[in-house]
């Protein structure tokens, strides 16, 4: 059997697509594990902080360290079945960038920003990530972070103690449905 130069290159470009779609899979089911402990983290941030309202600025602070350093785990050890030439740290440090970026700026603003605003800027920083990493894995990650913000900014509309509710539960919920979803869409290792 002869292949000619167009079957040759469709054949290629099908090739290409199962490779996309296998490592986009692969992501995916990685990430769920990921995406459901941020909820449940950000679940407990919003309890706390109904709780012991004055802790609010430490309480996020050691959610954002504890998150961001389990994350990192998560994706190491994950890496680690990986040949070295296919690790990529990138995706990690950028995430590590955007959450100390966010946290840092949250605890210098938090005392003098409105508190709403405080509320949607975090979360939203975190979507705008989602969306940027959907630009690197999978679209799924940037329909996410979309509605995510679209959630934030109807929470706008809000005042308190709404305002607190509805942001906790879109942004766990978020995380935790995306998570879910993820897990349903990838491929289990």
């Amino acid at each position: 059997m002869t292949l000619d130069t167009r079957e040759a290159r469709i054949s290629l470009q099908d090739i290409a697509d199962v490779e996309k779609r296998t490592r986009e899979a692969l992501c995916y089911s990685g990430s769920s594990a990921i995406f459901i402990m941020w909820g449940v983290l950000v679940a407990c941030g919003y309890a706390a902080m109904t709780w012991q309202p004055g802790w609010a600025r430490t309480t996020w602070l050691v959610i954002s360290i504890a998150g961001s350093a389990a994350t990192a785990l998560i994706i190491a050890s994950r890496m680690r079945s990986r040949p070295r030439e296919a690790r990529d740290w990138r995706f990690i440090g950028a995430m590590v960038a955007l959450v100390i970026f966010g946290a840092g700026w949250s605890w210098l603003l938090g005392p003098v920003v409105p508190r709403h605003l405080m509320y949607a800027f975090q979360p939203s920083l975190v979507m705008l990530g989602m969306v940027v990493a959907g630009l690197w894995v999978g679209r799924f990650f940037a329909a996410l972070g979309l509605a995510g913000l679209a959630l934030i900014l109807i929470g706008e509309t809000m005042s308190e103690p709404w305002l607190r509710l509805w942001m906790g539960v879109v942004q766990s919920g978020t995380f935790i449905v995306g998570g879910l979803w993820l897990r349903r869409i990838g491929i289990a290792r």
